[in-house]
């Protein structure tokens, strides 16, 4: 499918670039805005939109970072080591990096953090470690500005009101008290998913000294059906992460791992080795997506299906059968021996799974299945036969120690509170009230508990409910410890002392174990003595290594387990397809958001003004439908100057309703709606007050995934949604330039061949250039095989230079200040396209080609010809 297109001109081939459905349709409102130079409303301000308070409101937390606002921040006195060796001394401007990481539910980030007189202002991956080599993703680089955010609760508080630290001493030594009378059968801890080696050796202590308590675990985005599926399949302890960089044909179902929720860095890095063509004859892996909705990965496929998110078990069993067809397999013919006969959904061509099958036979063990986390069991674990039977089982497929330790669930937790057996409730982190089932009623059962503490860097809804909120810390203002994705050990090292006097969640826990206060990484030293078990006189220099690397080298153990076919065969009759395809019964799929994840983000303004990847949606989220399904409910989007006006319906699934906008998604399944998670949050922060929809008022524990019998009913009313999708058209230039690989293998030089009119254009500019020969040179390539859109250097970009966030209503007006954009282009048919990401860079180089359009000759050149954009 590689080939050059420029707008509008079709291709040789007919194939055309269209990055909306306006521009697509060629409507006269788009062309409207596509041909002024300055779209409508863009050169004034009416009615003085951007207020002191507003800029204010948006700009708080961006100010704090630039050193507005906030006095005596400073790094901790002792105990950190500096990534690089440094003067005793601070040189003021000079700026030092420390090494540590970012807790993540399923494995951290490990980050440097840089700091300028104390302060942290920037983080970078580790260069050293292998999952990160020096990358970092989208919500790694905002993470700093969360540090900042001036809605972090700066005190303590007792049912509301302002309480002394003596008062919280009372309170634990009441509840020490009374749980070492029955046990601890009256104290339960509600922990976020956080791998961390101290904080589970903690736990250990609290339930050995209260035997009877009760420790769960809640991450609304992580139900841990993959970690079910894997102690069935290879047994109890276990868990499988894949191998990218071995695969040579990829079948994703419905798994985003090149996305923010499903994969991390590794993943994506080993995915892009595979796509890295340096000359001729080097081979591409391929990789094969059936998903809902136009996903990251989905934008990388080779071959896409758009397939419901209930019909992937469907969509595996042919799969399954097909495989064991062309390559006899004893285990996958017992687990096929139990499996239900579900027909294929309705418009799945059988002939795009026979030819998947053919291609992940041929390439045996360098194949590879994924399965979304979030899909059910049974799901996942037929997932994991199908790689069994490739072959994939420890070269592509891992199996190693499960990571986290097995914990009560939130229900369970929640019918022993319903039983009043529970008198004590801490909550570390998360936001239960907010994201739990709805049908769990959190927002009301905290009251039946007589003592209840939040835990939280952030006030957020569970906070306003709790008896009890302490201020939590920052990562980057507390020593910690994790584990990686791979089970590496990191180092989380604080960079600048508690901004609000915070309490980390292992402060607090040695609060309830009785013990005294830890000073500096005291709680870490022993962990990590306790997991290196070196000598007196090793272990301070391998303590000083540790800090100063962020790591310990050598991760989790990983071997080749036989599949448990009889097991998995056993999970096989629980699967169950849908094949509704009506219009007033949809299928309602809940997914994360690349912005605000689970809604741990949402007051982050450079994630609410960061464009999503596909839908470049911006402070909010939306219903995401095709235009099929859109057009059988009577329900448009339409373009009013420049400006998304969508129709606002009610979404209601059983007794629960909640009021959306509905946007038109290309490539979506008919009959199926996407709602992400994460928005509707207006006790997070002024950012996320009136930011999107709740779309977790409507999941419950039988539909945290996928729920039936969705009905979409009109409003009557619209919404403006601030989508970029059609700013700074680019038309009249080259947009992307593909060519198929064997087109390349022919002429590698086809690049510089093709371009407007089949001749790349003279660049025309007022300024001397050095020859192109000269000793100094400037040069970017951006390989588009293996850029995956993903738009994690627009955050990286405002991070470096603090790029104001100006607000939705600015960015419907085209005043989004990102200095560097990714353009995502569609190509095909709106229900079924193809689609291609264009990175538009800041250039500096010197033959810019801002440089003949300046009004202001900005463009000032320096002695070595590089744009330095006075």
């Amino acid at each position: 499918m590689k080939r050059v297109i420029q707008h509008p001109t079709p291709s040789t081939t007919g194939r055309t670039y269209w990055r909306s459905l306006g521009e697509y349709a060629r409507t006269p409102d788009f062309e409207e805005w596509l041909h002024r130079e300055f779209p409508a409303g863009a050169a004034e301000w009416e009615n003085d939109p951007l207020s002191r308070r507003s800029f204010l409101r948006l700009m708080g937390a961006s100010l704090a970072l630039a050193g507005l606002g906030l006095s005596g921040c400073r790094r901790p006195e002792a105990h950190l080591v500096p990534f690089t060796q440094s003067p005793e001394w601070v040189i003021s401007g000079k700026n030092i990096s420390f090494a540590t990481a970012q807790p993540r539910r399923r494995g951290a980030v490990p980050l440097l953090a840089t700091t300028f007189n104390g302060r942290p202002t920037k983080m970078e991956g580790n260069p050293l470690h292998p999952a990160s080599l020096g990358a970092s993703d989208n919500h790694a680089q905002a993470s700093v500005l969360d540090l900042y955010d001036p809605a972090r609760r700066r005190f303590l508080t007792r049912s509301g009101k302002k309480a002394e630290p003596a008062e919280l001493e009372a309170e634990v030594a009441r509840i020490r008290g009374e749980a070492g009378a029955n046990g601890g059968a009256s104290l339960a801890i509600l922990a976020d998913e956080t791998l961390s080696p101290t904080r589970e050796r903690l736990r250990t202590d609290l339930l050995r000294q209260f035997p009877q308590a009760t420790w769960a675990v809640y991450e609304p985005l992580a139900p841990g059906r993959d970690l079910e599926a894997a102690a069935a399949a290879f047994g109890s302890g276990t868990e499988a992460r894949p191998d990218l960089s071995a695969a040579k044909a990829i079948l994703s179902v419905d798994c985003d791992f090149l996305g923010s929720d499903e994969g991390d860095l590794s993943d994506t890095r080993g995915f892009a080795a595979g796509r890295r063509i340096r000359k001729p004859g080097d081979k591409s892996n391929r990789l094969y997506v059936a998903e809902p909705r136009f996903s990251l990965t989905g934008s990388m496929a080779d071959h896409r299906l758009r397939l419901r998110a209930s019909a992937a078990g469907a969509l595996l069993l042919e799969l399954a059968r097909q495989i064991r067809s062309l390559r006899p397999n004893s285990e996958l013919a017992t687990v096929l021996a139990k499996a239900p006969d579900l027909p294929l959904p309705a418009g799945v061509d059988p002939a795009w799974i026979r030819e998947c099958a053919a291609d992940l036979v041929a390439q045996g063990n360098r194949s590879l299945v994924l399965v979304g986390r979030r899909q059910t069991v049974a799901v996942q674990a037929l997932g994991y036969a199908i790689n069994a039977a490739l072959g994939n089982i420890g070269t592509t497929l891992l199996v190693q120690p499960r990571l986290s330790a097995p914990a009560a669930s939130l229900p369970s937790l929640t019918e022993k509170i319903r039983s009043s057996s529970i008198r004590t409730l801490v909550i570390l982190g998360g936001d239960p009230v907010y994201n739990a089932p709805a049908d769990l009623g959190w927002l009301d059962l905290l009251g039946a508990v007589p003592s209840t503490i939040h835990v939280s860097p952030f006030f957020n809804a569970t906070s306003a409910k709790t008896t009890w909120f302490v201020p939590g810390t920052h990562y980057l203002e507390s020593w910690g410890d994790a584990l990686a994705a791979d089970g590496s050990y990191l180092s989380i090292q604080p960079t600048i002392q508690p901004l609000w006097a915070g309490e980390s969640q292992l402060e607090f826990l040695t609060r309830l174990l009785g013990q005294p206060k830890p000073v500096g990484p005291a709680l870490i030293r022993e962990t990590f003595a306790a997991r290196t078990k070196l000598g007196a006189d090793k272990q301070e220099q391998a303590w000083n290594d540790f800090v100063r690397e962020g790591f310990l080298a050598g991760g989790a153990a990983t071997s080749s387990r036989p599949l448990n076919s009889g097991a998995v065969a056993a999970l096989l009759p629980n699967l169950s397809s849908s094949n509704a395809a009506e219009a007033n019964s949809l299928e309602a799929v809940f997914t994360h958001s690349g912005a605000v994840d689970d809604g741990r983000y949402a007051n982050n303004g450079w994630l609410q003004e960061w464009p999503d990847p596909m839908s470049k949606l911006t402070w909010d989220n939306a219903i995401l439908l095709s235009a099929k399904t859109a057009s059988s409910l009577g329900l448009k989007n339409e373009i009013t100057k420049g400006i998304l006006v969508a129709d606002v319906v009610r979404a209601t699934i059983g007794s629960r309703s909640v009021e959306a906008p509905v946007l038109v998604s290309p490539g979506h399944v008919d009959f199926a709606v996407s709602l992400p998670v994460g928005y509707g949050q207006d006790l997070l922060g002024p950012v996320a007050k009136g930011a999107g929809f709740d779309a977790y008022r409507l999941r419950t524990t039988d539909s945290e995934y996928i729920a039936e019998g969705l009905r979409l009913e009109r409003t009557g009313h619209t919404m403006q949604l601030a989508v970029t999708q059609e700013h700074q058209a680019m038309e009249g230039r080259d947009l992307v330039r593909e060519a198929a690989l064997g087109e390349f293998n022919e002429d590698p030089g086809w690049a510089k061949k093709v371009g407007m009119d089949g001749h790349i254009p003279p660049n025309q500019t007022f300024y001397p250039s050095p020859k192109l020969t000269g000793e100094h040179q400037w040069a970017m390539v951006v390989d588009l095989s293996t850029c995956t859109g993903c738009n994690a250097c627009v955050t990286a970009c405002t991070a470096e230079n603090n790029i104001p966030v100006v607000g939705k209503d600015q960015v419907m007006k085209g005043r989004e200040m990102h200095w560097i954009r990714v353009d995502r282009y569609y190509t095909g048919e709106p229900d079924e396209p193809e689609a291609v990401s264009q990175p538009v860079a800041c250039m500096q180089c010197e033959n810019a080609p801002c440089e003949t359009v300046c009004p202001v000759n900005a463009t000032v050149h320096n002695e070595e010809g590089l744009n330095v954009m006075a």
